[in-house]
């Protein structure tokens, strides 16, 4: 059968419940997030409005000026990414820069000639220090997760976030506009906006897909999305050499983290970060 077309979805505001199109999106929410209000003791604080995105799915983010990379990561990983506490790290790459990684175990800076005494001894200081500017000058520079977000993200049009080093999940963070709102205590991180769940069609019949294969040949095909129907006879019937069990269906997420490392939507994983 071929391959239906995906549409991207509406994007679900959390400040309203509202579901908007995406064409009309940073529109209505400029509008509610001018209408916000929070308790007396929330005080007006500076911020940035974010997008996320690995299409077909989006979160809009509010973070304060103080939110640190560690506490983006943190909200990724809840609301969109966590299985199995993979490493991650954000990444600004653009042509004719040094690529920046931001970790959260960055390199330790050693002594200028410890690794020249112990591989080339007989190189002299001015040889080794060219060398190791050279070398220095074509690595990535690594940062900690303790940087804030608008520090990262100050001039740069986007950082890349990657969860897992196996089978990784990407996605970009842009800068959408300068906030001031009235934060309340607690979190840094405010969930503005998510896309509302795709409406898959199963590859088998077009109707509407609850379920995925995720075994490797299938997850490579991009479209192994069924209905309740066929996710019952798909593992029989393509993979009987493997035994054609059930654990090979899974049921499908509102997230880009589908099926890697038998990844599995937690229901309120979101629920602390909005207003």
């Amino acid at each position: 059968m071929t391959r239906p077309r995906t549409v991207l979805p509406a994007v679900e505001s959390r400040l309203t419940g509202v579901a908007h199109p995406r064409n009309q999106l940073k529109r209505q929410l400029k509008k509610e997030l001018a209408a916000l209000t929070a308790p007396d003791t929330a005080a007006m604080r500076p911020g940035l409005w974010l997008s996320v995105t690995a299409a077909p799915f989006v979160l809009h983010v509010a973070v304060r000026d103080d939110t640190t990379l560690e506490d983006m990561d943190a909200f990724l990983r809840e609301v969109w990414m966590e299985c199995c506490g993979h490493l991650s790290l954000f990444e600004f790459r653009q042509k004719n820069e040094q690529t920046v990684l931001y970790l959260a175990d960055p390199e330790e800076e050693e002594d200028e000639f410890e690794l020249r005494d112990a591989y080339f001894p007989d190189m002299t200081d001015d040889e080794w220090l060219k060398m190791n500017a050279q070398v220095r000058a074509n690595a990535p520079l690594q940062k900690p997760l303790t940087v804030t977000v608008r520090e990262a993200m100050d001039g740069v049009p986007d950082l890349r976030y990657e969860y897992d080093m196996g089978t990784t999940t990407r996605c970009v963070l842009k800068v959408e506009a300068e906030l001031t709102l009235p934060w309340p205590e607690g979190r840094t991180v405010r969930l503005l906006a998510r896309n509302a769940r795709p409406d898959w069609l199963c590859r088998e019949c077009g109707e509407a897909a609850t379920k995925l294969c995720i075994m490797g040949e299938c997850w490579d095909d991009g479209y192994a999305k069924f209905c309740a129907k066929h996710a019952r006879t798909h593992s029989r019937k393509v993979h009987p050499r493997e035994g054609g069990d059930s654990w090979m269906i899974a049921p499908l997420s509102n997230s880009p983290r589908d099926p890697c490392c038998g990844y599995f939507e937690h229901p309120g994983s979101e629920k602390d970060y909005v207003w």
